[in-house]
């Protein structure tokens, strides 16, 4: 699987070597419908960040959860997949400090785990359309994307993933 992985970046990294990576969604608007924002602000991860933890969200999400694949194995959005016609709006970008000032990592989860209306669309198909999140997005998706399956992650393997994340734009929860 790893090396399907790595064909599949570098024959994206050859087609859109002349792409523009594409601009993501306002990092301040809230993402979580106004009924469940008070309740995914106050999530917690149930363990500290810590550089083991962080590593092994790096590890997720360059790896088994696939999430490079749109966001850049840097997590800047700049994944190979975001830059094609499939990608209507870029994905986010996790390295921006003003993203993670305004977001706390409980809000991070939920939209990880739920979706959100109008974010990281392949054309004409929001991610949120079933409230699935963006794993079982890509998993109802594959063939038309031409992805590998897209295992889905577990609650825990998900707050490290987004541990990872915050620790790109210097964010802590």
């Amino acid at each position: 699987m790893k090396k399907l992985l790595l064909l599949f970046f570098m024959f994206g990294f050859v087609v859109n070597v002349h792409a523009q990576a594409k601009p993501e969604h306002d990092p301040l608007k809230p993402r979580v419908p106004p009924d469940k924002i008070a309740a995914a602000k106050a999530m917690k991860p149930p363990f500290a960040a810590t550089p083991a933890i962080i590593a092994e969200g790096k590890a997720l999400f360059t790896g088994k959860a696939t999430c490079f694949i749109c966001h850049g194995p840097e997590g800047k959005g700049d994944g190979p997949l975001s830059l094609t016609d499939q990608v209507k709006v870029g994905p986010r970008n996790f390295t921006n400090p003003a993203f993670h000032k305004a977001k706390t990592c409980g809000e991070m989860f939920w939209v990880a785990a739920n979706g959100t209306k109008g974010d990281f669309s392949k054309k004409d198909a929001p991610s949120h359309k079933d409230g699935s999140g963006m794993v079982a997005y890509l998993i109802g998706h594959k063939s038309e994307l031409k992805l590998p399956e897209t295992p889905t992650v577990t609650k825990d393997e998900l707050w490290k993933i987004v541990l990872f994340e915050r620790s790109l734009g210097k964010g802590t929860c």
